[in-house]
């Protein structure tokens, strides 16, 4: 890569989302430090994990510091690999084959300080072919610092036939940092391989994140993906992207709760580029106080035959919140079969009414319907990682009835 080029693109904003001074924040000059790791507990509560899933961390980051964690027992049963990226780009030299392959370090501002300055750290995943990883993976990235840049790199390989259930963790305490959290994210998910991705974040409302994430999936191959915000922000800008081959598929979750003045810019891309391959699009999003949530999902199918559809719903729960739904479908194959609904409302008085005539007070019936619309069935993911989403959909359901 042009370094010149990349220095340019420093300049360069996001297509979507609000346009940030990088200059806001310190860029390239962090050192590590001590962690406290009290304090990185109660992230973890605030994800969702609790403490027992903090305990067995399989990697875990503070600001640049990169909390040592010997590899456990499960993983050097299955041969799977958890590194720092730079420590892997090092150590591996295939590695270097899956580096800045799905996302090129021009894309925008982010991206490319990201390649300039990130120094590759991020986790590094492979899981060999054939290997079934059938407990989750937990990788932990947290920022404590002020004006602070989190400049990361993450690269997950699945290999053929294999399968991984990877759930990450991004946050801050509940508290200003004014800080900046950038994620790049390539994922591979090799021919008849499955990868099921959690993320869930826990952010405050002076945060500026902005995730880049590109998915490859090969022939016959499985990604699902689950992701939830529910935390204020200054302003929360994604778009990852998918790319099937034959027989691929995949299935994208989103639930977006807004709250205070937070701009959630939040969407998924899914590109049919193989014969009989299908995505689905899902999202759920609830707007209070003076929120704005952008949902823009979009499939593209370029060879058929290939099906795509998308599903996004969006509840507004106060008098100045906003929900803009932005779904688009194209094809430049007669034998695609893309279809899309969206739809926005209220919560209806109705059923509130009539919840309360079974005995709910109105708090309850209220948290009943809150919890019943951000609930998204996902029979592929993991019964543990539905107890942590349940767990978090609870917490949410509690802090937006009071």
């Amino acid at each position: 890569m042009n370094r010149d080029e990349v220095l340019k693109a420093l300049t360069k904003p996001s297509p979507h989302g609000p346009d940030v001074d990088l200059s806001r924040f310190d860029i390239g000059s962090q050192t590590p430090e001590t962690v406290d790791e009290r304090g990185v507990e109660r992230i973890t509560e605030r994800l969702g994990f609790g403490s027992q899933v903090f305990r067995r961390v399989d990697y875990l980051q503070v600001n640049e510091s990169i909390v040592a964690k010997a590899m456990s027992e499960k993983l050097v049963k299955y041969g799977a690999v958890v590194l720092p990226t730079y420590e892997a780009l090092r150590k591996l030299d295939w590695a270097t084959s899956y580096s800045w392959r799905l996302i090129e370090p021009t894309v925008d501002k982010y991206t490319a300080a990201s390649y300039l300055y990130g120094r590759e750290y991020g986790f590094f995943i492979y899981v060999p072919p054939g290997t079934k990883v059938r407990e989750p993976i937990y990788t932990c990235l947290f920022i404590t610092k002020k004006n602070y840049a989190q400049l990361l790199h993450n690269i997950v390989v699945v290999d053929e036939g294999a399968e991984l259930n990877l759930i990450t963790g991004c946050g801050v305490p509940d508290q200003p940092t004014k800080s900046l959290h950038v994620g790049i994210s390539e994922f591979y998910v090799g021919r008849g391989a499955k990868l099921t991705y959690t993320m869930i974040h826990a952010w405050a409302p002076d945060m500026v994140v902005r995730p880049r994430t590109a998915v490859d999936v090969h022939e016959g191959g499985e990604y699902v993906s689950y992701y939830v915000i529910y935390s204020p922000v200054e302003s929360l800008q994604t778009y990852p992207k998918v790319y099937l081959r034959d027989r691929a598929k995949t299935t994208l979750n989103s639930v977006v709760v807004g709250t205070g003045s937070s701009i959630y810019d939040v969407g998924s891309a899914i590109i049919l580029k193989g014969r009989e391959s299908s995505g689905e699009i899902l999202s759920r999003n609830l707007g209070r106080e003076n929120s704005a949530i952008y949902a823009r999902s979009r499939i593209e199918s370029v060879v058929g035959p290939s099906r795509g559809h998308i599903e996004c719903l969006g509840l507004v729960d106060g008098p100045n919140a906003v929900i803009e739904s932005l779904p688009e479908i194209s094809s430049s194959t007669p034998e695609a079969v893309l279809t899309h609904e969206a739809a926005i409302g209220k919560i209806s008085e109705d059923q509130i009414s009539y919840l309360m005539s079974k005995g709910f007070s109105e708090e309850e019936a209220r948290a009943a319907i809150i919890k019943g619309f951000l609930s998204i069935e996902e029979p592929k993911l993991p019964h543990q990682i539905m107890e942590i989403i349940k767990r978090t959909i609870e917490y949410i359901v509690s802090r937006a009835t009071g």
